[in-house]
């Protein structure tokens, strides 16, 4: 990626010069001139200095760091990695972070969890329950896949960042439909349902059926959960 330094230069040099150059850079050919070639020289270590310095922005962003970025990230809070991976480790030295910061009110604690769970706050519910609890409230569609798999660890780590003796809890709220079918005088009838969920909370479903004069009643229901890995 060029990010036209050469170009910049060369267009800054007066009518004395030959313009050359500058049509050569445009169409990515070289240098004709001396002094074009001593300007693609310094344009080609901007050009590295920009790219690295690009990267460097980039890496600073705890979101972004990885490895013994990360590690330096957590020995500047007093944060172990303890050989956990790399989503663990940014979760606990953003929890650190937030807890150095945190008041243990509730703007606080929903600040924390909409960066935790990566959303914006208008997405975070709290309600507070007497005596001393919080409940935390999020969509599970609006979470990535990443943070679905960190939420039990999220809602173990949300504890600390409560004040003192206040119980928190964390729910991921799903939504569902029901259909309901009723069936009067049917001499004979069969009946088939299959319902397949593949990411819902396993081990639970319900079903409510009235069907009332049925003189042959014929009735096949399959229902399948898979658990969510």
């Amino acid at each position: 990626m060029s990010y036209g330094y050469l170009s910049q230069m060369l267009e800054y040099l007066t009518g004395a010069y030959a313009r050359s150059d500058i049509r050569n850079s445009r169409h990515s050919l070289p240098m004709e001139t001396n002094i074009g070639r001593l300007f693609g020289t310094l344009a080609w270590g901007l050009e590295i200095i920009h790219e690295n310095a690009d990267r460097l922005k980039l890496w600073d962003d705890i979101d972004n760091a990885r490895g013994s970025v990360l590690d330096r990230y957590g020995a500047n809070f007093g944060v172990a990695r303890g050989g956990a991976d790399d989503t663990f480790y940014r979760l606990l030295i953003k929890i650190k972070m937030i807890a150095l910061l945190s008041g243990g009110d509730i703007d606080t604690i929903i600040s924390a969890a909409a960066s935790l769970f990566n959303v914006d706050v208008s997405e975070i519910e709290v309600r507070e329950l007497f005596p001393a609890k919080i409940w935390i409230y999020v969509d599970e569609a609006v979470l990535d896949y990443e943070r679905l798999e960190a939420a039990p660890l999220i809602a173990e780590l949300m504890k600390r960042i409560a004040a003192a003796g206040v119980g928190t809890r964390v729910f991921l709220r799903t939504y569902h439909t029901a259909r309901s079918r009723s069936y009067y005088a049917v001499p004979a009838l069969i009946y088939n349902e299959i319902e397949a969920k593949p990411r819902t909370t396993p081990f639970r479903t319900a079903t409510s059926r009235s069907y009332v004069g049925l003189a042959v009643w014929e009735d096949v229901s399959i229902t399948a959960s898979m658990k969510a890995r």
